[in-house]
């Protein structure tokens, strides 16, 4: 947690360091307080529709306050199957996520602009698969052992650098890069969970992502 609160307070050093205090106070006092709301949805996450590995869905949300600060919060479902996750056992794992933060926003041009945020995330999923052990040499019968594991939960942090273009009027298509740092998550024995919704893989401890999305937003500004 410390490691990327430091990373978020890294990125936004130069952000301030390159406006007077004086000239972004009065940019600040011109903005009405809640300056936009919006909400989108990541077009991405639809291709997984088309897959046999895995099917995702996710919507978000934003707030901006004097045009400057971000409110952000994401909710997910998705299904995940990784038949090469063990040996001799096919996976899946299910649920939903969300995640939320604060961010910080810049304009760029009058169509283009920049977010940097810190973001919780948090998951509640369950697995299940099945173990296929066959005798190589005939002797034994093959066996076939199914499990499965409800009320798992995972939680973890990410540092997301997002950029957006205004195709028409308040309509924006943009993208997110994300560094995704593993707090923790329920941890299962003899086979370990293998993916978590909303983050990826369990042994990872960081993971970069690329998310493509579209908004609409209400701006008052």
């Amino acid at each position: 947690m410390l490691n990327s609160k430091f990373i978020f307070l890294l990125i936004l050093l130069p952000v301030f360091s390159a406006r007077s205090q004086d000239s972004l106070q009065l940019d600040v006092e011109s903005k009405p307080i809640l300056s936009a709301f919006a909400i989108g949805v990541d077009y991405g996450k639809l291709a997984g529709q088309f897959l046999d590995s895995e099917s995702k869905f996710e919507l978000g949300g934003q707030l901006e306050f004097k045009n400057r600060i971000i409110f952000v919060s994401e909710f997910g479902l998705a299904t995940l199957t990784s038949n090469g996750a063990y040996q001799n056992t096919n996976y899946t794992s299910d649920g939903n996520y969300f995640r939320f933060g604060l961010g910080y926003k810049i304009d760029m041009s009058a169509k283009n602009n920049i977010y940097f945020s810190l973001r919780y995330a948090r998951a509640s999923f369950s697995d299940r698969g099945v173990i296929d052990i066959t005798s190589s040499s005939g002797i034994y019968n093959d066996l076939e052992e199914p499990f499965s594991r409800d009320g798992l939960s995972a939680q973890w942090y990410e540092v997301v650098v997002s950029s957006e273009t205004r195709l028409w009027k308040g309509l924006y298509a943009g993208f997110h890069v994300r560094l995704r740092i593993m707090d923790k998550y329920d941890e299962q024995q003899p086979l370990d969970v293998y993916t978590i919704p909303g983050y990826g893989r369990s042994f990872d401890r960081t993971i970069p992502a690329l998310n493509l999305y579209i908004k609409y937003a209400i701006e008052r500004f």
